[in-house]
């Protein structure tokens, strides 16, 4: 790869929204950004976007040993996804439900362009002059601000009635010693819709301001994600997972917000289930490393996020093997599961009405030297522009104690913000 240049940028607002904009004529993108979240611990990348890809991985099967190959040869930082149905290949699992998105199950790139921004210095791996006709092209486009969502309600794939019950279903098998908690998630979807991806992408993270929102474009799908969720990273030796597991209402004032913060601090039944998941993603790392080394560095902390409140532990430990492989020792993340992980997930194929793909995924990046930062696909607009396909997925975790209207009400919370962005309206019907 060319060696890198670094140039001073005046508005960086305005050229990132450039950047997406010029690369919107490439069939593959991806855009990470952290949006400057002050997390406590671990940090994201702060804006990085891929461009254009130079080789690729498209699997189906046998897809982690087809990645752990063709990092292993790239040689330089590939950016991809991994979808949530390569359960299928880890355990004796199966998706056959309605699926009108059509990603695929594991996508990787070797990109052309890279643009990273970090306090206010953009780094470009390109050399001179290319890197500065490239920022040139960059500042004289034009951002596409037309909406054109002209489907303005998305219908819910699994009705209320249906909903409601199926919660007391679960609940009746959690009684039974079946599991412990299901993630249960329903689907909010048109298929007459026209999005500008990049434009509602924008809007979404002017929003969001989530630490870790990405835009992903492959071909004619498009993924636009707010996610406030870190699924795993590497830095080194260490591994870092940080499942949520808890959600509340945003507070209109700082002290009406701090009143809900501390409420959610100390709701037992929301600490169970983060608490739960915690001792899943213990279980996951632990397969992964060093004897000894797996430590739960902050248990059932309140994060603050533009719109709602949420409950985050981090677990980290010393990495033993290789990285992919631990990757896919712990994937799908158990925040987007439950416990136990197999169990659960042969039980969400059941009770779900459609295949969640790269909904309960992850996007991210993997160095030449093997590190990693991945999160989870949640709070994410889905769209392919074939089939005028537009979906939002919203979830949560189903325990003995949960009430079935207050879980409705708090998977229509999550959905809240993707509604107003795409100006659309739920319809039961």
């Amino acid at each position: 790869m060319a060696e890198s240049t670094t140039v001073s940028i005046p508005d960086i607002a305005l050229f990132k929204a450039q950047s997406l904009a010029w690369a919107n004529q490439f069939r593959v993108v991806c855009l990470l950004d952290s949006n400057n979240y002050p997390h406590k611990n671990s940090k994201s990348k702060e804006w990085v976007l891929a461009i254009d890809a130079m080789e690729e991985i498209v699997c189906n099967d046998n897809a982690f040993d087809a990645l752990k190959e063709f990092q292993a040869n790239s040689r330089t930082t590939i950016f991809g996804f991994l979808s949530y149905d390569l359960k299928n290949e880890l355990e004796n699992l199966e998706s056959k439900n309605q699926d009108g998105l059509k990603f695929p199950e594991l996508f990787f790139f070797k990109p052309r362009y890279v643009l990273e921004i970090n306090e206010g210095k953009l780094t470009v791996n390109r050399n001179y002059p290319e890197t500065f006709e490239l920022i040139e092209a960059i500042r004289r486009q034009t951002i596409d601000d037309i909406q054109r969502q002209n489907a303005k309600t998305l219908k819910a794939r699994t009705s209320k009635e249906i909903y409601l019950q199926n919660i007391e279903k679960i609940r009746a098998q959690i009684e039974a010693g079946d599991f412990y908690e299901m993630n249960y998630c329903n689907e909010f979807y048109t298929e007459l819709a026209e999005l500008n991806s990049v434009e509602t992408f924008l809007k979404f993270n002017e929003k969001g301001k989530a630490p870790f929102s990405c835009f992903f474009k492959l071909d004619d799908k498009f993924l636009l994600c707010a996610s406030p969720e870190r699924f795993f990273k590497k830095e080194g030796t260490k591994l870092i997972s940080q499942p949520i597991k808890g959600t509340l209402r945003k507070g209109n004032t700082e002290p009406e917000n701090e009143l809900l913060k501390t409420q959610l601090q100390n709701d037992l039944k929301e600490r169970a289930e983060n608490i739960m998941i915690v001792d899943l993603v213990r279980n996951d790392l632990a397969r992964s490393s060093k004897a000894g080394s797996v430590n739960v560095e902050e248990l059932c902390e309140v994060y603050e996020f533009n719109s709602v409140n949420q409950m985050i532990s981090t677990v980290v430990s010393e990495v033993s093997i290789n990285g992919i492989a631990a990757i896919k020792n712990a994937f799908p993340m158990g925040s987007m599961t439950g416990a136990p992980k197999i169990e659960v997930m042969k039980n969400i194929e059941q009770y779900e009405d459609f295949k969640r793909g790269l909904y309960s995924g992850s996007v991210g990046y993997i160095t030449a030297d093997g590190d990693f930062d991945f999160n989870v696909v949640i709070r994410s607009i889905l769209y392919n522009s074939t089939e005028k396909y537009v979906s939002v997925r919203v979830g949560g975790a189903i325990t003995y104690d949960s009430i079935a209207e207050n879980e409705w009400n708090e998977i229509l919370l999550k959905a809240e913000s993707m509604m107003e962005v795409l100006g659309a309206e739920i319809t039961f019907d």
